[in-house]
């Protein structure tokens, strides 16, 4: 990564000093750039918890603060809507490339209940085209998690899930197989008869687990839609294009996709609520690293 910075920084020809990468541990590279006084601005990509941190010692030397953080994002999907590929598209943006380790993944998936039967089936039917092993191999799909402590930590989610009356429709555990066994690789997970009060639709799990919400009509939809700490992205799926507008009026998220999704690199992106403060992208991302200055100069007669 260090190489491939350098190289960019060159090529583009970015004078010398202009970027400057600093290598370390959040403690102690992280803590002395935060608390440095010739830094005026920070910006941070990761949880929640972490962004928290960041804005108290930010606070000390009241400096500027952009933070992308966490999410619990619904994909909302409604009866009259191409239910093969809202089912396709939201599981396989949770398990596959990733596996679920994305801020904007949509774990939460809203179906009203007369699409409910059709969106697990196919959703089930994606979650076996997941396939694990090396990633230099053509045929893999999916990453491993992190860590042990983060595979530790999903399987807790998955278990507590369980224990709050969710019903597993496929996964829950470990990725089958000898060759994963010693790897942190979670078999894609999918939950139905999911309440919007449980930990698996609380939390961010970040990890190749999806929970299915059903709903009965357009007010419900929203309402649990907005019921979360975070609001990061959604996705609205409906041939309705006037109801899919009202959903994306109504939805509290600061990116939202009308059948389908898709990152713009060009295109403002953050969060509403505790997913975060400013935008990365756009013109909005670049003004907030400026300083807006007034200058008076009073009019005499030599300027004349």
């Amino acid at each position: 990564m260090l190489r491939l910075t350098r190289l960019i920084a060159e090529e583009s020809g970015l004078p010398e000093g202009v970027l400057n990468v600093v290598t370390g541990p959040g403690d102690p590279a992280g803590q002395a750039l935060i608390s440095h006084p010739m830094v005026d601005k920070l910006s941070f990509t990761g949880s929640r918890a972490v962004g928290q941190k960041v804005m108290m010692a930010a606070a000390a030397g009241c400096k500027r603060v952009s933070l992308e953080l966490g999410g619990k994002s619904p994909s909302l999907v409604f009866a009259d809507a191409d239910i093969g590929t809202a089912a396709a598209v939201t599981m396989g943006t949770v398990t596959l490339g990733l596996s679920g380790q994305v801020c904007a993944a949509q774990t939460r998936a809203l179906v009203h209940r007369d699409a409910i039967d059709e969106f697990l089936a196919t959703a089930e039917l994606i979650g076996t085209m997941v396939s694990y092993g090396n990633p230099f191999d053509p045929e893999v799909t999916s990453a491993p998690l992190i860590n042990t402590r983060q595979l530790d930590r999903v399987l807790g989610l998955i278990a507590r899930g369980q224990e709050e009356g969710a019903r597993l429709v496929c996964g829950g555990g470990r990725a089958d197989g000898d060759e994963l066994a010693q790897g942190n690789f979670v078999a894609p997970t999918l939950f139905a008869d999911v309440s919007n009060d449980m930990s698996i639709a609380r939390e961010e799990i970040f990890g190749p687990v999806l929970s299915v919400i059903p709903f009965d009509n357009e007010e419900e939809a929203v309402r649990l839609a907005n019921d979360t700490d975070y609001g990061l992205a959604a996705t609205v799926w409906a041939s309705d294009v006037r109801r899919a507008m009202r959903m994306t009026k109504a939805i509290k998220a600061g990116t939202v996709g009308i059948n389908g999704y898709q990152l713009e690199p060009n295109s403002p992106f953050g969060g509403f609520r505790q997913s975060g403060l400013g935008r990365e992208g756009g013109r909005a991302a670049v003004e907030s690293y400026t300083e807006l200055k007034t200058v008076l100069l009073p009019f005499t007669d030599e300027m004349m």
